[in-house]
């Protein structure tokens, strides 16, 4: 499974007046249309770290150290709280090598170990910020919550946010570091690629949720509406039954249901593709190629 060898050394140090400079700039950097900037001013910010205002009971700030040099920053607050929430940042020029993943469980290692109140670290992604969402995945958290409207975009309008959280009993049980449950569908979309038996789909969308081996999806299609699968993810093997509503000729519709068996793969290019075999109560059947899109390909942070 393709999964990255050169993985970097990461290491988080509390933030000092000095980083205030860098920290501003990399704030800058990183802010896209999906995550804010903090909007700082370098010498409040250096004034604000000598006083010890990210360094105390309910708040704290971290440098992210990549391969010895500065590559982003953390902050956590609420760490007065059972639940504390986290921002991350991580520089452009070292996403795309796991750093994110990383720091969320140095995070989870630190401040459950040193906090016995705390219960719960939480954080959150832009609905559109899947590379986010996937890093979150990966160290263990598991979406529980959609904030709706939750979020101002530059326009003005509002997007809604996910979120994920870590639990004390989670960190207990390692699950922030297992990630050993094979490939990885939290927050894509694969489209239909090729139909090699049964009807073509055109149109078809498929949108994936994952927490551990269970994978559950949405998805639709130009005659097709409001499908859902749910299954069991064993190796690059998905096993699901599904439900949809078809729209018919006639203007009516009819619920089907049925099941099928998914294989996972990689392609050359890096993206995944998915060999999937269905049938349905009615006797059809089919076998569909679908992939995911090269704008979505993306590492993560």
């Amino acid at each position: 499974m393709a999964e990255a060898t050169d993985r970097p050394e990461v290491h988080l140090r509390m933030l000092v007046p000095d980083d205030a400079e860098w920290v501003v700039a990399t704030d800058r950097a990183s802010a896209t249309a999906l995550a804010r900037e903090h909007g700082w001013e370098t010498g409040k910010l250096a004034a604000e770290l000598d006083e010890g205002v990210w360094a105390s009971d309910d708040r704290w700030a971290w440098a992210v150290v990549v391969d010895g040099d500065p590559g982003g920053f953390t902050l956590v607050t609420g760490l007065d709280q059972p639940d504390a929430e986290m921002t991350v940042r991580i520089s452009p020029k070292v996403r795309g090598r796991g750093v994110g993943r990383e720091v969320l469980r140095q995070l989870a290692d630190h401040h459950f170990s040193s906090n016995p109140a705390l219960n719960r670290l939480t954080g959150r992604a832009h609905e559109r910020n899947i590379p986010m969402q996937r890093v979150f995945n990966a160290a263990g958290f598991r979406m529980e919550a959609r904030y709706r409207d939750s979020f101002v975009q530059p326009d003005g309008n509002y997007a809604s946010e996910w979120g994920y959280a870590l639990t004390r009993a989670d960190w207990e049980l390692g699950r922030h570091r297992s990630g050993g449950h094979g490939y990885d569908l939290h927050g894509l979309t694969l489209e239909l690629d090729e139909v090699s038996e049964g009807p073509h789909m055109p149109g078809l969308l498929i949108r994936f949720l994952q927490e551990n081996r269970r994978v559950i999806a949405r998805y639709d299609a130009d005659t097709l509406l409001d499908g859902e699968l749910a299954g069991i993810l064993t190796g690059d093997l998905l096993r699901y039954r599904f439900v949809h509503t078809e729209e018919l000729a006639d203007g009516d519709s009819r619920e089907v249901t049925g099941r099928g068996r998914a294989r996972i793969q990689r392609r050359e290019d890096g993206r995944l593709e998915i060999v999937d075999q269905w049938s349905d109560e009615r006797g059809q059947h089919g076998r569909w190629v679908l992939v995911q899109p090269l704008s979505e390909v993306a590492g993560d942070s």
